[in-house]
């Protein structure tokens, strides 16, 4: 029979396998509720008229004296309930005279047989042994176990932890990617389990082996090489060998000549051995762009095709359930103390924490150490775990600095001047120029497959690959976000090596927004910045089509009211001179050339306001802008461009033929462009901005547009009507996705009940 404490298991388990064990027992189907504050019902059956209650109480640490104390509590509310039957499941052990104080409490309504101490669970264990194995923590984190993959771990001396994975086995939660890992162990003999920073490989691969362990294999740690592994091979012995960061080990940042010794050969011939003998198993864990940085590097490795027999570990593997059973074991298995632990159950805060888009593994045990948090004030606990939450950059930060390659650093950075996402032709082009800048200013070596490789490197890791390139997670752009930061000469290699005027201005926009250290740098070097800016200013931004004009790049007028910001915040006269000599260009361009009419109205604004001056004077420079854009209206326009002229424009600083073009504009628009701008809306806000529009332009022109009005009212009623009638179609639908979540929620609030202390 088997002999447990029930210690290693949370009372979330608990109740899970009491519910389970009296299902197995009396053949039948017991309803779930809530833990805490649970009226006195754990779970219960109902036939015809008769209802059984199951009571779950797991003291083990507090033991009879907690037990009997608690059980008083509930003897008023099972008089209330009034059960035909009453169990009560504790993992107390319990003496027969213990167990007939207890039926005097509640009465003839409690048998004696329907008090389930830990002897009774043991028992009903042993008799249902399938239940014992469906609960892997009860048996995994077990003495017993533990004493066995001891003795197994010290015949070899390795350097697996075991006592520290079995401390690990209560806090750890399977996610759709151990079975898969399981399996490919189980057929394979060989498991590669890699993913991105903090997702919880290790713990993945260490789970594994130690279920091995537990079955009798030898464990072998593998610091180094393989040739460990093959020097302590044994054939027809079972053992499992196991490598964590296995290419890491030998083949980091640009290490890429490591594997001219035949390390790549060395994995392969070791893989082989393991996969060619019925005994041996082995387990190895590398984060993704290290493996795809590696399988670049090697042929042997691509045409080993390892990379297509990895089990990726994501966040997406963990279902909110499955955060939230994370989230709870870390706590309640931690040494937080109860004050941080009521913070973290106040407001419900562990929703918030479980459904965050950038939860991870990792941030949880950080945020339930109480090791790391105790610095951390009461009253800030909940603002600290938000900001870790929020800017979790520590995760991707070591592999950035110490783990790729410089021209995977000069992607990234690249496809940060692009916010994070951009097509993969253009980012190409970004690379290349920001490679061959960083290149030659830091030394490092370039070749033709630079581009290839580094792709490689980080697919799976830092991005996601396709003919748009992304970052792999939000989390990545603030970890760039922070690099800036911290070394400010990235923003400067990133200005001067931009192709693209936008690459620039994203730059210069978080510098300004975030980062005053990148301004004080760029300050110091307001040649270089200057330079670049104007080269930048003459860059293409536009391509004539079959169908029209393609834009690519920022316009001439966002370029320009970006000069002027850059050259006064600088104090650049280089910069300055650039800045006014472009807006001369720029008025010269528009004598040939269509004015972008929003960003137009931008500059206007930039050039009224600048401290700069220009020839001819600030004044006459605004008239001439104004005359431009006056004169593009006439061309035909939107009505937010037409609002926007007419809201920058005092109505005296018009002359009587730009009246006249304005009102020309807005009739044209009125006749030919009205039709589609209705056409164009689909949601109220759409509509509303629209009549505003609409009501701005009649009142400065005066053009009657009470018809369009009119009109745009009518059409939004539609909406309204038929957004109704759409709603009335869905509601049950909704209904029924509501009270799905609602029911998710519910059971990870009943989860965290359990946390909370008693009254």
């Amino acid at each position: 029979m088997p002999n447990y404490d029930f210690k290693q298991l949370s009372p979330h388990d608990f109740e899970e396998l009491a519910r389970d064990l009296i299902q197995a027992r009396d053949g039948i189907v017991l309803e779930s509720f809530k833990t805490g504050k649970d009226g006195g019902i754990d779970f219960r059956h109902t036939h015809d008229n008769d209802s059984t209650v199951v009571q779950c109480k797991h003291y083990a640490e507090t033991g009879l004296v907690g037990l009997v104390r608690d059980l008083k509590k509930e003897v008023p509310k099972v008089a209330m309930i009034k059960p035909s039957r009453y169990l009560i499941v504790t993992s107390v052990g319990l003496s027969p005279q213990n167990k007939a104080d207890i039926q005097v409490l509640f009465g003839g309504i409690l048998a004696t047989g329907d008090i389930l101490g830990r002897d009774d669970i043991n028992n009903l264990l042993g008799l249902h042994p399938t239940v014992e194995q469906r609960h892997y923590k009860l048996w995994l984190a077990s003495q017993s176990v533990l004493d066995r993959a001891l003795h197994n771990a010290s015949v070899v001396q390795s350097e697996f932890e075991v006592e520290r994975v079995h401390a690990d086995i209560k806090r750890y939660v399977r996610s759709a990617a151990y079975p898969r890992a399981h399996i490919m162990l189980s057929k394979g003999h060989v498991a590669i389990i890699s993913g991105p920073p903090g997702v919880g490989k290790t713990t993945l691969a260490k789970m594994l082996l130690y279920r091995y362990v537990s079955d009798g294999y030898e464990p072998i740690s593998i610091l180094t090489d393989f040739q460990t592994g093959r020097d302590r091979f044994q054939r027809g012995k079972r053992q499992i060998f196991y490598f964590d960061d296995f290419i890491g080990a030998t083949f980091l940042g640009e290490r890429a000549s490591a594997f001219t010794r035949n390390e790549d050969r060395a994995i392969l011939d070791f893989i082989e051995m393991v996969r060619a003998s019925p005994n041996a198993r082995l387990v190895m864990t590398t984060r993704e762009h290290i493996l795809s940085q590696a399988v670049a590097a090697s042929e042997k490795l691509k045409h080993a095709r390892l990379i297509d027999d990895r089990c990726v570990l994501e966040i997406g593997d963990y279902s909110i359930g499955q955060r939230a059973e994370i989230l709870y074991n870390h706590i309640y298995f931690s040494e937080l103390p109860e004050e941080y632990r009521a913070t973290l159950l106040h407001g419900r805060f562990y929703m918030e924490i479980v459904k965050h888009k950038k939860f991870n593994p990792r941030l949880v045990e950080w945020l339930s150490s109480y090791r790391r948090v105790k610095s951390v004030r009461l009253e800030r606990y909940q603002e600290f775990v938000r900001n870790l939450l929020s800017d979790p950059a520590e995760i991707w930060q070591h592999a950035y600095e110490q783990q790729i390659s410089d021209a995977a650093r000069s992607v990234l950075l690249a496809l940060y001047t692009h916010n994070g996402k951009c097509a993969q032709d253009l980012l190409e082009r970004a690379f290349l120029a920001l490679n061959a800048q960083r290149s030659k200013r830091y030394g490092f070596r370039t070749t033709p497959a630079d581009w290839r490789t580094a792709l490689s490197e980080l697919h799976g890791a830092f991005i996601r690959p396709g003919s748009q390139i992304e970052v792999i997670d939000p989390s990545v752009l603030d970890m760039l976000n922070a690099a800036v930061r911290q070394d400010v000469q990235n923003a400067l290699d990133m200005i001067e090596g931009a192709v693209q005027f936008e690459q620039a201005r994203q730059v210069w926009t978080f510098a300004q927004a975030e980062a005053p250290a990148v301004l004080q740098l760029l300050a110091t070097e307001p040649e270089r910045v200057a330079a670049a800016f104007e080269r930048l200013l003459a860059a293409p931004h536009k391509m004539h089509t079959i169908g029209g004009t393609a834009y690519f790049d920022d316009s001439i007028e966002l370029r320009v009211g970006t000069l002027l910001q850059v050259a006064e915040s600088l104090n650049s006269q280089r910069l300055a001179a650039v800045a006014v000599a472009g807006v001369g260009k720029l008025l010269a361009e528009w004598a040939t050339e269509g004015v972008e009419i929003t960003d137009g109205v931008a500059l206007l604004s930039s050039v009224s306001t600048s401290k700069l001056r220009f020839s001819p004077s600030n004044d006459e420079m605004r008239k001439t802008i104004i005359t431009a854009l006056v004169a593009e209206t006439s061309t035909g326009c939107r009505s937010d461009e037409l609002r926007e002229i007419l809201n920058a424009v005092e109505p005296d600083e018009l002359d009587a033929e730009q009246i006249s073009l304005l009102e020309t504009a807005a009739s044209a628009y009125r006749a030919q462009q009205f039709s589609s701008d209705l056409l164009e809306c689909n949601n109220e806000s759409q509509f509303d901005e629209l009549e505003q529009d609409l009501a701005i332009i009649a009142k400065r022109t005066g053009i009657d547009f009470e018809g369009q009005i009119h009109a745009v009212m009518a059409a939004k009623a539609e909406l309204e009507e038929s957004q109704a009638d759409y709603g009335d179609r869905m509601y049950d639908e909704m209904k029924e996705r509501r009270y799905d979540q609602m029911s998710a929620d519910r059971a990870i609030d009943n989860l965290f009940d359990s946390l909370r202390s008693p009254g």
